[in-house]
């Protein structure tokens, strides 16, 4: 199942270096300045979290970097609905489960959070 790599938590310290929000933002910086000085828009292409993180890391990472985006006008789209089931948002946080969860996970509900602002042009 694409290794097995540690179990890192959000937020945390990954690697030696802590990551949280503002963290996030500042490695966001470049390209929150580069928007500033050129006046463009910015769209996240993909961006995703390993359903089963720790301690609901992959929700709190979601809604950090969603949050971010948004408060910087961003589109944004998620990685990968239904491709495999370790980015899945409709699976569960138990990696050797490979059946959506009977109920909305929290990541998922997350999401249609967000989808629900969305206005047709």
């Amino acid at each position: 199942m694409y290794g097995s790599g540690p179990g890192w938590r959000y937020p945390g310290v990954i690697e030696g270096r802590n990551w949280d929000k503002a963290a996030l933002e500042a490695a966001l910086k470049p390209v929150i300045e580069f928007q500033r000085a050129y006046g463009v828009h910015i769209c996240i292409g993909e961006f995703s979290a390993i359903r089963w993180a720790p301690d609901e890391s992959a929700y709190r990472y979601l809604k950090d970097l969603i949050e971010i985006f948004e408060a910087h006008g961003w589109d944004w789209s998620y990685h990968a609905f239904r491709e495999w089931s370790g980015w899945s948002v409709e699976h569960g946080s138990d990696r050797s489960n490979t059946k959506p969860s009977a109920e909305p996970t929290n990541r998922q509900r997350l999401l249609q959070q967000w989808f629900s602002q969305n206005r047709k042009p």
